[in-house]
């Protein structure tokens, strides 16, 4: 008998690609959860369906799969998803991937209302719907400041560095009161492009980092042509930590694979068990960059006025560059088995490649911009 399966954030990085893999992996149908937004939620949901089929060579016949898929107009921050639950029937698995990727304090009301109200609500209608599981997508970075190894289980009185790990954190201590369906927490860490063809559709993480960099070489250069080519900034960085890059179709593969398991639960990390160093993941960005690659401090002291800009710029990706954090795969191990096929070695050819990437994205983005007469 088909399963069917629940989808929120369904237009989403993370909810786009797994719709594809429950597709691929099964022949059960699906609900997308989609805002209607600028234009009806179907056509919201076509049009990024079929992307993400393109951008990541999905082997399925779009049109054909398509037809296993309902897309139903809500809005998780709504009580009740703002949807009748009688209007999507009998639902078996519930996967929640909507979320608010900001973390600025001004946004700290919609962190709140998507994040953890909005958890809640869906929650409620899978309860509601008397679905069989709820498969929740956090962040493996609820471990906030925490450093060293870190456990699949659940995090509590922990220091955070923003609001967006706050909202996460809040979030799954939401799932954990769940009354009914058997319940998953899936913990990716630092997603970024597929990886066979790099692409993407969230430029936050990784990509963000690359942009401020990008951004902050753009003033240095209209202030004074040609400095940064010889005098190499000061990174408050520790080159010794890990970055845990992982590519979204790892995320969805594993996330899918364990979830399709009838007896699994609890928390898993989706996460690299092999993670590059900082260090070296800076130097290939700034070499694509052609600056001079950076010189590695610890503290702020060793910084000059033109490397405290920079610093500054980098505020937020500060706990990421300069913690020591080790995500324990035990679990996630264990409930995968051999099935390990989606590891991907961040080495510098790789890193490299995903930065021109997004330069050329950026490039793109930027030539389509109308000239100001």
């Amino acid at each position: 008998m088909k399963s069917v399966h629940l989808v929120t954030g369904a237009t989403g990085f993370v909810g786009a690609a797994l719709i594809l893999e429950l597709l691929e992996q099964t022949r059960d149908n699906v609900i997308a959860l989609v805002r209607p937004r600028g234009g009806t939620a179907e056509a919201r949901f076509q049009d990024e369906f079929l992307r993400a089929a393109t951008i990541y060579e999905s082997p399925l016949e779009p049109a054909a799969v398509l037809s296993r898929c309902r897309v139903v107009a809500g809005d998780v921050a709504l009580e009740g998803c703002g949807i009748a639950d009688t209007s999507l029937g009998n639902v078996t698995h519930v996967w929640h991937c909507a979320a608010s990727l900001c973390y600025e304090d001004r946004y700290a009301r919609e962190i709140r209302a998507v994040n953890v109200d909005g958890t809640r609500h869906v929650l409620r209608l899978a309860e509601t719907m008397g679905a069989e599981t709820f498969n929740h997508i956090s962040t493996a970075y609820v471990a906030g400041r925490s450093t060293g190894i870190i456990h699949e289980r659940e995090i509590v009185d922990v220091q955070v560095n923003n609001g967006y790990e706050r909202s996460k954190l809040d979030g799954e201590a939401v799932v954990q009161t769940a009354a009914g369906p058997r319940v998953r927490i899936f913990r990716p860490s630092i997603i970024v492009g597929h990886s066979r063809t790099l692409q993407a559709t969230n430029f936050s993480g990784f990509y963000g980092f690359v942009r401020q960099l990008v951004q902050f070489r753009g003033m240095v250069r209209r202030l004074q042509a040609g400095l940064l080519e010889h005098r190499p900034l000061r990174l408050r960085i520790d080159p010794e930590a890990p970055i845990n890059l992982v590519p979204i179709d790892a995320v969805v593969h594993q996330a899918v694979r364990i979830g399709l398991r009838a007896a699994s639960e609890g928390i898993f990390h989706l996460t690299n068990g092999a993670p590059p160093k900082i260090g070296a993941a800076a130097n290939t960005v700034f070499d694509e960059l052609e600056l001079r690659r950076p010189r590695f401090v610890s503290d702020e002291s060793e910084l000059d006025l033109l490397d405290s800009r920079l610093d500054a710029r980098l505020g937020f990706y500060r706990s990421y560059i300069t913690a020591d954090r080790r995500f324990d795969r035990s679990r996630s191990d264990a409930a995968l088995g051999a099935d390990r096929s989606q590891d991907v070695v961040y080495d510098a050819p790789l890193i490299g490649a995903l930065t021109r990437w997004y330069l050329a994205r950026l490039e793109r983005e930027r030539a389509a911009i109308p000239v100001g007469r």
